[in-house]
């Protein structure tokens, strides 16, 4: 298509002359002709004049659009403001921008401007393509001026119910890349467009490129900038900014949210503000490393709250550049529940392997224990059953009155020890109980201690024994099992019975320390040798030092109550003279101990 075919022609099939060229002037012939040569002088300085405004008012519209652009970048100002300044060069009817899409690969009518005030037409849809005036410009990049529209059958009209009869469509193109077009119409047929109008609105639509361009790009950046927030704000991970010399820059919402800080406590702040004290070394170390290029993946660092609470993050850190300069990047995911529930697992898995290990002494214990009662009951029974046989047997001739009753006292006797031995059996499936198994309440020490002293009172006054109480009733109220620990009074209470010499006492003291309660059962029996004390709550071992027990039972009852106190992380021993008689302690914690609290935080926290 020739230069020709891209600029119109009017109706005569005439070539257009542009706007303000003269027809060349002859030389006056006759009567008058200085008059008409001053004339013509007069008509040439009025037409220099003429154009010197008519540059003057392009030039003016021309700064006047460069200013806009230079102090609006927003469309709704800036095509308004070049259409006011187009018209001031150029009269036309209609004018309007069509603007590129890229993403829809179409152009849409924007800012659309009549004489009459009329907007209809902004919006519409124009396709890219060659079946229409706006889209053959756009697609082949070159301007087209139209002097007689009706007579054009080229393209299909965009806005047909204007009725125009001349147009000027021109490309906005930056960088080879296009932007749109701009189009003015006229309804006039005896005024149709010139070659001039078209220069100038060529010209126009560089600085319109430019100011749309512009725009453009502040409408990218803001939409940039809009994204960027939005990621900060909504991201669940934290992000901050360092740069080289440790201030924080910049963090998202997550970040305030999860040490508690307001954005003015942090932004400007030493990335320290953060860090455990003892840690503050390796971070440095570690931040050096990042700034020298290293990249930090997936660290686990326990990192400090604004209240004093301590979060754990998995860290990815690494070195980026704006404009030049060096800043960290870091990313950190929050990990405390986990490392809460890791923590958790390792405290079951800890209690686990201990109670596997006790589970395992228990199986050794019961080996050991059905081993050796075995015999111990077999010896009783055989005595039982010898006795009791005679005594059936006798005819009432052979056996005396005082036989009878030594026999019967023997069978008695036997049939404690069996008791005791049956007594044992039941003690032993108590040590299967584990920490987890405890009934833990709150309770009064001195109101247990006073139930355990009632049931053993009947059996030491069998034994002519008195129970003595010596109580700190200001003990505060603690948690512990109530049946373990009444067991384990019991227990010892017992025994200090069995070995207190008749007409004697036993007493029962409590005490109290800033973090434990202190209970003592003080007897005046014969004591203990030096050297059995470090086994005395071993397995089977009596309390009077040795193997020959001279009470029944097998010795079992000190074993319980030094696992039952274990169990609530107290402490138990012995104080004992030979001949001088002995105190059996044992503690409880007033408060959680610190694995308890690691337990507690923990399961709470979950």
């Amino acid at each position: 298509m020739s230069k020709d075919d891209h600029i119109g022609r009017g109706e005569d099939g005439q070539s257009l002359e542009p706007a303000g060229k003269s027809a060349e002037a002859k030389p006056p012939s006759g009567p008058g002709q200085v008059s008409e040569l001053q004339t013509g002088y007069r008509f040439s300085e009025v037409q220099s004049s003429l154009c010197r405004s008519e540059e003057e008012r392009q030039l003016a519209a021309v700064m006047e659009i460069a200013n806009v652009i230079n102090s609006r970048l927003e469309l709704e100002h800036i095509l308004p403001a070049i259409s006011r300044q187009l018209s001031r060069v150029i009269d036309y009817d209609i004018g309007c921008v069509a603007i590129y899409e890229k993403d829809e690969n179409c152009l849409y009518i924007r800012h659309v401007i009549r004489k009459s005030g009329n907007s209809s037409g902004e919006d519409r849809y124009v396709p890219l393509d060659e079946s229409n005036l706006i889209g053959w410009v756009a697609v082949n990049k070159k301007p087209i001026l139209r002097t007689n529209i009706p007579s054009d059958m080229r393209f299909t009209e965009i806005m047909k119910e204007d009725n125009l009869m001349s147009d000027i469509v021109v490309p906005l193109i930056t960088k080879d890349q296009l932007i749109g077009t701009v189009n003015i119409g006229r309804y006039r047929k005896e005024r149709p467009f010139s070659e001039f109008d078209l220069e100038l609105v060529k010209k126009f639509s560089q600085l319109t490129s430019i100011a749309i361009e512009n725009s453009q790009l502040f409408r990218n950046i803001e939409d940039l900038g809009e994204k960027y927030r939005k990621l900060m704000n909504n991201a669940t991970d934290l992000i901050l900014l360092i740069n080289f010399s440790g201030e924080i820059v910049e963090c998202n919402k997550s970040t305030y949210d999860l040490f508690g800080y307001a954005p003015e406590e942090v932004i400007g702040k030493d990335f320290f503000l953060f860090t455990l004290p003892n840690r503050r070394e390796i971070a440095k170390k570690s931040f050096y490393k990042i700034l020298q290029g290293e990249v930090s993946h997936a660290l686990e660092v326990p990192y400090l709250k604004k209240k004093g609470g301590v979060v754990y993050l998995e860290i990815n850190a690494s070195l980026m550049k704006v404009k030049g300069n060096p800043y960290v990047l870091v990313i950190a995911h929050d990990v405390t529940e986990r490392k809460k529930l890791q923590e958790k697992i390792t405290i079951q898995n800890r209690e686990l392997k201990s109670i596997n290990q006790k589970l395992m002494e228990l199986d050794q214990l019961k080996s050991e224990f059905l081993g050796r009662i075995s015999h111990e009951l077999r010896t009783p029974l055989s005595i039982i059953m010898a006795y009791s046989g005679t005594l059936l047997e006798d005819d009432g001739e052979q056996i005396t009155d005082d036989m009878r009753s030594e026999f019967l006292n023997v069978i008695e006797n036997q049939s404690d020890k069996l008791l005791g031995l049956i007594n044992d059996l039941l003690d032993l499936s108590k040590v299967e109980i584990s920490e987890t198994m405890l009934d833990v309440t709150p309770g009064s020490i001195s109101e247990m201690i006073n139930i355990s002293v009632k049931l053993v009172e009947p059996f030491a006054r069998q034994h002519n024994i008195e129970i003595k109480t010596d109580l700190d009733h200001e003990i505060p109220i603690i948690h512990f099992d109530a049946l373990r620990f009444r067991q384990v009074c019991v227990n010892l209470l017992n025994n200090a019975v069995k070995f207190s010499e008749a007409g004697g006492s036993v007493t029962i003291k409590s005490q109290q320390t800033e973090k434990e309660v202190i209970v003592s059962v003080i007897d005046n029996g014969p004591g203990i040798e030096e050297e059995y004390i470090p086994t005395i709550f071993d397995n089977f071992t009596q309390i009077n030092g040795g193997l020959a027990r001279p009470s029944n039972g097998m010795g079992i009852g000190l074993k319980l109550v030094k696992h039952y106190v274990g169990l609530h992380h107290g402490r138990v021993w012995v104080e004992s003279e030979k001949g001088k008689g002995s105190t059996f302690f044992f503690t409880l914690p007033k408060k959680l101990t610190k694995k308890e609290k690691v337990e507690e935080e923990v399961l709470s926290d979950s």
